[in-house]
């Protein structure tokens, strides 16, 4: 318990200087960027933009900005969205991290129950047909990026003027896809299948590799000789052994697929995070793209520490040592 509470504390001082040196380049470079917030193609008066500057204390210099956004968000408050009017940004995180994580959340089962499976056969059944299968997709998957994937999807299999299924369409004619949103089942088919296929890949790949070294090993020849029934040698001894490298992926993945695709979230429509982070680039809000990467940084700062607890408790033979390395 000594050991692991060490351990923690060691991990979360790592976050939290990592945190500070996201906070501190992104804020600095944002601000390195041309124009200002209230730069647009129509001219605003000199004094609404004087007023504008002062409200959101641009007018104020770079270090003295930069210490009071650190104050802030040492007290949770990621500011006023200058875009967004009358919006904070800690109130557009709230309400579309949902949607994002609910497409993210979506992806990642998907990923599992179709990755896992794949990689466990391709092992079992290396060098037949069922291997190679496996492997086209997998190679498809790592190859082809989610927005070629998704325009392919969008082009073949739904009609994307008015939303439904074209007539020389791959699928049948009563099952409709529509696009451009998130408020019912069949349009989180495609999101879903375009942001989860590249994970699929990536798990099946894996699992292939580490299942065909392991299921080598000489305990597991010990427990055919034995008689131990296939199901149980695999399920039991060798999946438990072959997932690891899994569970070390997952924390990032997780991370980058729950907080959602920018432009999946973009091309379906759907209306999440990565529309409000890609808006704001372009608006040069600075308040929203700093609170959004400060968010994501922390999100996945948790997930690493989430996943090396996991892998600890997964695998016996790792024990925190002295050093409180995993």
């Amino acid at each position: 318990m000594k050991n692991i509470l060490k351990f923690l504390i060691k991990r979360i001082a790592m976050g939290l200087v990592t945190l500070w040196l996201v906070i501190t380049i992104t804020f600095f470079l944002i601000h390195m960027l041309p124009g200002d917030p209230f730069q647009s193609e129509k001219a605003i008066p000199p004094k609404v933009k004087e007023n504008l500057m002062a409200k959101y204390h641009l007018d104020r210099p770079l270090g003295e900005q930069y210490v009071e956004y650190l104050k802030n968000i040492a007290k949770g408050d990621l500011g006023a969205s200058m875009k967004v009017r009358g919006r904070t940004v800690n109130d557009v995180i709230n309400k579309s991290f949902f949607v994002s994580a609910d497409l993210g959340a979506r992806s990642i089962i998907f990923a599992l129950v179709l990755g896992i499976p794949l990689g466990i056969i391709a092992a079992l059944k290396r060098g037949k047909y069922q291997d190679k299968l496996s492997m086209i997709i997998a190679i498809i998957g790592i190859s082809v990026p989610s927005f070629v994937l998704a325009g392919l999807m969008q082009k073949y299999f739904v009609d994307i003027h008015n939303g439904i299924l074209i007539e020389n369409g791959f699928l049948p004619e009563f099952f409709r896809i529509r696009l451009s949103g998130w408020d019912s089942p069949e349009k989180k088919i495609l999101p879903v299948v375009a942001l989860g296929l590249y994970t699929v890949a990536l798990i099946a790949r894996l699992l292939r590799d580490k299942m065909i070294e392991v299921m080598g090993q000489d305990y597991i020849r010990l427990a055919i000789a034995k008689g131990v029934k296939p199901k149980n040698i695999v399920f039991r001894h060798a999946l438990r052994n072959a997932i690891l490298p899994i569970i070390t992926i997952m924390g990032p993945t997780i991370a980058a697929v729950l907080t959602g695709s920018f432009v999946i979230e973009k091309m379906f429509s759907i209306p999440g995070l990565g529309k409000y982070f890609v808006d704001s680039i372009n608006d040069r809000d600075y308040t929203m793209v700093l609170g959004v990467t400060v968010f994501y940084a922390i999100f996945l700062i948790i997930m690493m520490i989430l996943v090396d607890i996991v892998y600890v408790l997964v695998d016996p033979k790792i024990k925190l040592g002295k050093g409180d390395e995993v």
